[in-house]
Parts: C-alpha cells; structure tokens; sequence
C-alpha cells in the first residue's frame, strides 16, 4: 500500500522562507536555479550551515568538518549521467529531478544527503538515493521521514551525480542452512540458491573446532553456491561469548583466524563465508568491524563472498533500534549480504508486527539488494527449556490420530460419531500468522506451546521481501524436509511467477471406502474441530475401512485407519465408539473454547449461547518483572518462562504500541503478562464508554499475542481508581467488557484479575481512598468475578519473615505481612474457584545501595533483610506455591530495576548492583533452570 503523501507540504529548511520565497516567485519556481552555469562558484558548507535548495540539501556528516561544493539540479539526465544511468542495475529505476555537484577542493569527511522524494514514487519504502563517483553507482541511504517526505542517506565518496532510485523487486535468493550430519532433502536443493555448510564453531584460541574433511563438498551440478558457515555457539546452544571476546582481544589472533578460513575455502573449493559469531556486546563492536574488514579484503582478493549474520534490531524507545554491539551501517559497507536473523516466534511476522518494523529501520541503514531474511521454515514447540523447531510431523502428532479400534459392527441408520485421538488442546488459527497454534502437557506436567505452520507463514514471509525489495530468504530447516506440506512448490512458483503462496488452512477429511476400495462417504472438518459423525445407507453393506486424513491444499497425509463391517442383520451387542482415547496427559482445569478461533482464513462466528469457558489450566510456572530484560540468560536458569512488564493506556492508544513487547519476549522464549492500567484521571467517575474503550485495546493487545494480561493494577486505592469511586462491583463490570474482549479476539490469552495493594489502612484513610484489600477481594468474588477470569492476581511484597512463618513478625501480626495469610486469604474469598497468579512477590533489601532509612523512610521496615534472605525466601515461597495446588504463576518483582529512591524498586530486583544474583541461584535448585 503506498504511503499516504503529507496533507501539505512543509519545507523544513528556512533557506526557502522569506526573501527566498519571494525570489522562486518572481522567477517562475525553480526555472532560473535549473539553468547551470559551469562557471558558478562553489560555496563552503558546514553541518550548521548546509548547502540548500527546495528539493535538496547537503552537509558534511562531521561536525567539526567543511565542504566546498556546488549543486545543479537536472530535470533531464546530461550526457555523462546518460551514460552513468546505462550501468545502473536493472533492479533500479531512476527517477528525476538529479543533482550534479562539483567539490572544490579535497573532501575529507563523509557526507549527509537529503532529498525531496519525487512526486509520483510510490511507496516510498522503495525510494533510494544513489551516487555515481565516476567508477560505479554506489548506494547512499534510504532514511524515510514521512512526516515531510523526505528521504536521507551518507557516504564517504564524493559523488558526482546524485539520484532517487525505485527499488524493484529482485530475483530471489533462496538459501538454506545445511547442518552436520543430516542430510539435505533432495525437493528442497532444487529450489536454493545458496546453501551454508555448518559443521565448525569458534573456539578458544581463534581456532574453528570440527572435522573440516567432513564438510561436503559444493554442488557438482553448479545449480548453487556453497559457503562456509562458522559460529560460535552449537545449534539450540547460547553463544560463547568468550570465545568471541578472545578472538576479537588479540589482532594477531583474528588474523589468524582468517588465514585458517581462507585455507578451508581453498581445500573444500566454497564460494564464501558466512559469519554467525551471536552475543557480541557494545563494546567489541569495533574489534569486530576491524576482524570483518581485514576477512573482507581477503575474501575480495580471492574473488570470495563475506556475508555476515546478525540478529534483528529491535524497537526501542523513541524511534531508536538495539542493535547490540551490531553497527549495521558498518557491516553494510564491509559485508557482501547480511543474514537478519529474525525470530522462531510467528507473531513476529505479523503486518506490522516486529520483523517488518526492523526491516522498514533496516533499509535506510544498509542497501536492501543485501538484506537477506532468516526465518523459520519448521514448526516452533516453546517449552520449560525454551524454544525449539520441529518438523512438520512432529507438531502434527499431538493433533490427532485415528488408532485401529475395529472392527466395529454396525447397521444401517446407526450413526457413528469419530473424533481424532489428540493431546492438544486450546487450538486456533491465527491467520495474521499463517499458523496453527495449540498447548500440551509433556509427561513432566510441563506446558507447551507449539506453533504448526502452513504455506501461510511463508506467504507472510515473501510478502515481506516484495513490499520492502530485500535480496532474498532463508528458511531454517528447509534442508531437513519437516517443512509444512506445499512449502517447496510454494518457492518453485514464487520464483518462476513472483506469486506468493497465500494463506492455507488445513482440514481433516474421513474418508470411508466399502470392500471394493470405493469411496462411499467423504466428510471434512476444519482442523479446529475434528469432529464428524456417519450413519452408513442402506446401499452399503460389508466391510469398510475409516481413514483420517490430514489434507493441506492438495496434499494429504494418512492419520491412521480402523476398519468394520455393516451388517445386514441384527448387530452383535459391539458397542458405538464415540472416540478412541488418547495419550493421557497431566490433568489440570481443561478450557472449553468460548468464541472460536477461524478454522482458515475466513472467519466462522459460534452460536451466541455457547458456554463461558472454563478457566485455563496449566502446572504451575515462574517468572520476573522485568525493566531492560537484559538477562533473559539468568531468568532461563532461575527457571522462569515468564516476563511481565506493565503498559500505562490511554484511550485512543493503539494495540500495537506493545506489539513490539510481545515479540521481544517471543523471540527470547518467552511467555509474556502485560500489566495493563489507565490513569485514574482520564477515567474520571467509571462508565460504560471508558470501559468499553479500555476493553477494546485489550482485545487488540490479546491478538498480537499476549500469552497473559493483567486487568488494572491495585483498584482499591485511589493512586490507580478515580478517588470516590472505589468499588469492586465497578471494577468487576471492567473486568467482564475486559474478558469478553480479550476472549473473543484470543481465547488463549491468560486473563488475571488486577492484583488489589495489599493493605489494612481503610480505617486511617477512609473508603473513598481506599478499600482494605480482604473486603475488596470478597466483594470481587460477590460481583462473579471468577466468570471473567482465569486467575485472581495476588500482591505480596512486604515481607521481612520467611514464607513458611504464619506469625512473628516484629511490626504485627496482620495477614497482609505473611505469604500464607495472603494466599489463604485470597484463595478463600473465592472458594478455591480459581487459581491464584502473583503478579509481584518479592523481598527487599538494601544490601549494596544506601541505607533505606536515609533514601526511603518509608520503606525502612526492611532495612535487615539481607540479599541471602532475599534470595533463600524467593525460592521458598516458589517452592510453596508449587507444592500448594493453588497458585498458578509466580512473578518475581522484580528482576533488573534501577531506580533506587523513594520508591526503592532496585532493592527487590534479583541483580543486584554488582551484577550478581544469587536468587537466580536458589531458584534454580528449586526450578531446575532451563
């Protein structure tokens, strides 16, 4: 879709207004600037002072530098750029006005061009600039602000000509990891471009550590380029970080290094190197550029390929990206193709979701023509130990089978109901994604959730590559050949015809034969509801076999059969089987699915009387509130598969405005609870219209992916609810416009209730201040807010006594002081009707900052508790809340907080000052890490 043009146009540079305005004017536009004088002199320019005109600008990049330059605009290309333009690359189109410049002296610095895109280029995410130095056309950015149109870049060459280009969609280049020990899939090779040869990973030392005789050897046929893939981590392993630190320490180590992967390019006769070395901090970003630089040069002489992976920048706060210790723009000017390593996670290739937010950034720091896109090509299974990719039949074998349970002995007119045998349950289509997505319960009673793709994903995934022009994709596990059914042809067509696979849902067909093999019944089902039931006519008499068949356009999978016989007399007293029983899974409270999921991409609305479902269930699961989540390698070993982060709404904000949050957490392998919470002034007295607002943006929130949400934040005092108005039946009405939002746009969304304060000081402050949060969580469960609710959030934050004491505590004996007096409080007020979430438990301590005392008076009834009790009082209280049967999630508060004031939030974080943890630790010993 093209971008829509400013209403106006607003000229940024004050060069135009006043006297400036009035000369255009008099002299018909731009007429008498377009006319060139060869003689005109050239004009020193600075960064305070640029050279200007209305379309363009110029400046030297440096602030402390000067350029000497003049400028003509060229409505029509002159002979030297006629014949500039006949070298231009056939993906790009130019489009006028252009600039000649002429520098008049030596130019030092590198330069920072803008330009007013031309009317009639549409989108501008296709708009370049380039410049011809008189050797080559080379790229000079492609920065959009789309407030004023304008379209920005820098180089170091001083060009001659100056160009907006329209990128055109390329051939695509289409690759695949070939990983060691596993041998490709024959389909798949026909259809890659290039295929990266795994086997060795960075050691100490500098040294590549494998069997470097063991790599195959490039394709004898030439049908594609092989290159060496080097890493420094293990497949599903985290980085070696010290490794990379050791190597980019010594120059002499580095270079070292290269020789060795110039010396197995040679021998095994490979077109280049791809470099994946993960995990490299800010710091070393210059040894790193300095290493590629000197492989770079090595390669080039050698007529070698250096293409270099580094993973997708995320979203940061104001228009910013993090990048780590990647500087993209460097690695564009150094490597031939960059790898974008983006997510396992689905959601993440959502319109607009995290992969095409980074990829809009990343095509105004590097040339798109090297953009290639790493993606998943199998399914995703998220679990205890994080993420991993399955095949295709994996994820399909908790779906649903038919197991042999014959023969069964019917008549005609009984009807047989079939059902396949699943261990998955909460199964929805999300068609943004192109995916399936259901839950499990492995043997261990451990969740899981799995994401099974279709031909959708990669439709999501081309669709990227054709709207922002980029070189080309990389499908992990193409070469394994678990990819979904259709995946293969999908990319012979794209590349023959440029057409896209679009969404694909699947279905299960019943198919019954009689004794002869001919079909005489065929029922499909969509594959959210497998469900069917066949009553044989009077026309068939015999034998029969019943199979379940997965069908995925026009591919179709066997699922198991079972067999019968129609008789023609009385039957034998052979009972109807309604389904054949599954794999027992681990019990726990089993949702009803409420508003269905579509079963494809058209949606199919559910009757409206269909049952409320029931809450979701689960074992119980950690987790962490998190600021930077800066260490999701210490919360995986604290054993956490949560974050939880709080959004503040405002109305009119839209959904999206977190989706970059959804997919972070994702992309790390982890679940994700938003707190989410207005301010209690733009709610002013509770009413319907806010609250519907309210619910509506968490509906959207709920279809980006939230695997939880948190309704509010401590609706009993007037710092979250509008003073005058606390009462739990009004919060309650929120919270059901809440649930029924969220549930009918996610059903698998986690609805908690907002956690009330807890508090007993209703008698100091009054009630239109503050509720006691006893009396408030009874009025919930009064109102029938366990009907609108998965879990009741719980607080428990003021502890200063271990979990398992009940009384002892030195200021009194009040049950908001105690773990158990919290949780016996809340789980009876509700009758044990649903589970329990602590949204915060956490202990604080001042142990490496200033004393409380002295910062936060307020907080001083801490003042003795020790970063050990801290972190030995955290794993006790886990340890209880798993053992209880009553508490389903546990958020630490918190994890990396900073602030340290009034409000002492850095004391209760888990890293410490020093960068230590020692509740990872304990947590560890309790969860077992992951």
């Amino acid at each position: 879709m093209a971008l829509p043009r400013p209403r106006t146009r607003s000229f940024p540079w004050p060069w135009i207004l006043g006297f400036g305005v009035v000369m255009l004017l008099a002299l018909g536009g731009m007429g008498l600037w377009m006319i060139r004088s060869t003689q005109a002199a050239c004009e020193t320019v600075t960064a305070q002072q640029p050279f200007q005109s209305p379309t363009f600008q110029l400046a030297p990049a440096d602030p402390a530098q000067s350029v000497r330059v003049a400028v003509w605009p060229l409505a029509e290309p002159d002979a030297s750029l006629q014949e500039a333009l006949n070298r231009l690359p056939p993906t790009l189109r130019p489009v006028g006005p252009y600039y000649l410049l002429r520098f008049c002296g030596e130019v030092r610095t590198p330069l920072r061009l803008t330009v007013y895109i031309p009317d009639g280029l549409e989108p501008w995410t296709i708009a370049d600039l380039w410049g011809w130095t008189g050797q080559g056309w080379t790229w000079i950015g492609g920065e959009l602000e789309e407030s004023l149109g304008l379209l920005s870049g820098e180089t170091r060459a001083a060009p001659r000509y100056v160009i907006v280009t329209a990128a055109q969609i390329p051939v695509p280049a289409f690759g695949a990891i070939q990983e060691a020990g596993i041998a490709p899939d024959a389909r798949a090779l026909e259809v890659v471009n290039e295929v990266s040869v795994a086997g060795l990973t960075l050691g100490l030392g500098g040294r590549l550590m494998g069997d470097a005789n063991a790599l195959p050897p490039p394709d004898p046929q030439g049908r594609y380029v092989t290159w060496l893939l080097v890493r420094n981590y293990l497949p599903g392993g985290a980085p070696n970080t010290a490794a990379l630190a050791a190597l980019l320490a010594n120059p002499a180590v580095y270079q070292a290094h290269i020789r060795e992967i110039l010396d197995i390019l040679q021998v095994r006769n490979y077109n280049g190197v791809l470099v994946d070395y993960r995990g490299l901090p800010p710091g070393q970003s210059r040894a790193f550029l300095d290493f590629l630089s000197q492989l770079s040069q090595a390669l080039h002489e050698q007529g070698k390929v250096l293409a270099v992976a580094a993973p997708l920048p995320l979203p940061g706060e104001r228009g910013r990206f993090l990048t780590d210790g990647y500087d993209w723009r460097q690695l564009g000017r150094l490597a031939d193709v960059l790898y974008v390593e983006a997510p396992d996670d689905p959601a993440a290739y959502i319109p607009g979701g995290l992969v095409e937010q980074s990829l809009r950034w990343l095509i105004g720091q590097v040339n798109r023509y090297q953009l290639q896109l790493v993606g998943p090509g199998l399914g995703v299974d998220l679990g205890p130990s994080g993420a991993r990719l399955i095949s295709f039949d994996e994820a399909l074998a908790h779906l649903g089978r038919l197991e042999p349970s014959g023969p069964l002995t019917l008549t005609a007119g009984m009807t047989l109901t079939l059902a396949p045998s699943t261990t998955a349950r909460d199964l929805q289509f999300l068609a943004e994604a192109g995916v399936y997505r259901y839950e499990y319960v492995d043997e261990a009673g451990q969740i899981h959730t799995v994401w099974m793709p279709t031909t959708g994903l990669l439709d999501r995934q081309l669709f990227l590559l054709q709207t922002y022009r980029l070189r080309g994709l990389t499908l992990r596990g193409l070469l394994g050949g678990g990819t979904a059914p259709g995946t293969v042809e999908a990319l012979q067509t794209y590349r023959q015809s440029g057409q896209a696979p679009g969404l694909s849902a699947m279905e299960w067909v019943w198919r019954i034969t009689g004794p002869e093999g001919q079909v005489v019944a065929e029922i499909t089902r969509p594959l959210i509801d497998g469900r069917a039931e066949w009553a044989p006519s009077g026309e068939v008499n015999g034998p029969f076999r019943i199979a379940l068949i997965l069908r995925a356009g026009p591919s179709e999978k066997a699922q198991g059969e079972t067999t019968g016989v129609v008789a023609t007399g009385t039957p034998m007293p052979t009972p109807t089987p309604t389904r054949t029983p599954g794999p027992t899974r681990t019990p726990g409270p089993t949702r009803t699915p409420g508003p269905s999921p579509t079963p494809g991409p058209t949606p199919t609305p559910r009757p409206t009387n269909t049952p409320r479902p029931r809450p979701i269930g689960g074992g119980f699961e950690l987790g962490g509130h998190v600021d930077s989540f800066s260490r999701p390698d210490l919360m995986r070993y604290a054993g956490m598969t949560w974050i939880k982060r709080q959004v503040r709404w405002s109305p009119g904000q839209d959904p999206s405005s977190v989706a970059g949050l959804i997919q972070q957490a994702h992309a790390n392998g982890f679940k994700i609870l938003l707190g989410v919470v207005g301010l209690p002034e733009q709610m002013g007295a509770p009413n319907p219209g806010y609250f519907d607002a309210f619910a509506q943006f968490l509906g959207g929130v709920a279809a980006l992916g939230a695997d939880g949400i948190e309704v509010w934040n401590e609706p009993n005092i007037d710092r979250e609810w509008p003073t005058g108005h606390i009462n739990p039946v009004s919060y309650t009405d929120m919270l059901r416009r809440a649930y029924n939002a969220i549930k009918s746009r996610n059903p698998g969304t986690l609805v908690v209730t907002g956690a009330p304060a807890p508090t007993g000081a209703e008698g100091a402050f009054g009630s239109h201040r503050v509720w006691n949060d006893d009396r408030y969580v009874a009025g919930m469960a009064a109102a029938g807010a366990a009907n609108y609710a998965d879990c009741i959030g719980i607080h428990y934050n003021e502890g200063i006594v271990p979990p398992d004491w009940t009384t002892g505590d030195p200021r009194d004996n009040y049950y908001t002081r105690y773990f158990w007096g919290m949780v016996n409080t809340y789980w009876n007020a509700f009758g044990g009707a649903r589970k329990l979430c602590f949204t915060e438990l956490g202990y604080l301590s001042d142990d490496g900052y200033p004393p409380l005392e002295a910062v936060a008076p307020g907080f001083a009834w801490a003042k003795d508790v020790t970063v050990q009790q801290q972190a030995e009082w955290l794993a006790r209280a886990v340890q209880l809340s798993a053992q209880s049967g009553k508490v389903r999630l546990l958020i630490v508060w918190n994890v990396d907080f900073k602030n340290y004031g009034a409000d002492p939030m850095a004391g209760y974080a888990i890293i410490r000052p020093d960068g230590s943890c020692p509740a990872c630790e304990t947590l560890h010993r309790v969860m077992g890490g992951r």
